[in-house]
């Protein structure tokens, strides 16, 4: 299982996927990384069937946003057909590009 890394604010803990230089929770600017578990809930989900030459070669392939835990989403690729609340896991991450697998 990969795992994902987050920023979290050292002031008061929100943790984001995206990169930030100011908390919205509590407008402190100083971050910490850290790595949680690559696990989450399929959140909604699309099939790609026309892509750009760059993702060709994948097509047709499916993409998600998954909760991984509350508040915190990350959009991935899927290597199985999955439902909305599927549990996933992150199999790979490549410079932040997400491969999740159906539990």
């Amino acid at each position: 299982m990969a795992e994902i890394l987050v920023y979290e604010c050292v002031n008061c803990e929100k943790k984001f996927v995206q990169r930030k230089w100011v908390c919205s929770n509590c407008k402190q600017t100083e971050f910490q990384t850290k790595e949680i578990a690559g696990e989450g809930i399929v959140y909604s989900h699309t099939t790609v069937h026309i892509s750009s030459t760059e993702f060709a070669h994948l097509t047709p392939y499916t993409i998600a946003p998954i909760e991984l835990a509350p508040g915190l989403r990350v959009t991935g690729r899927l290597t199985d057909s999955v439902n909305i609340d599927d549990e996933v896991t992150c199999v790979s991450n490549d410079e932040n590009q997400y491969v999740f697998v159906r539990k």
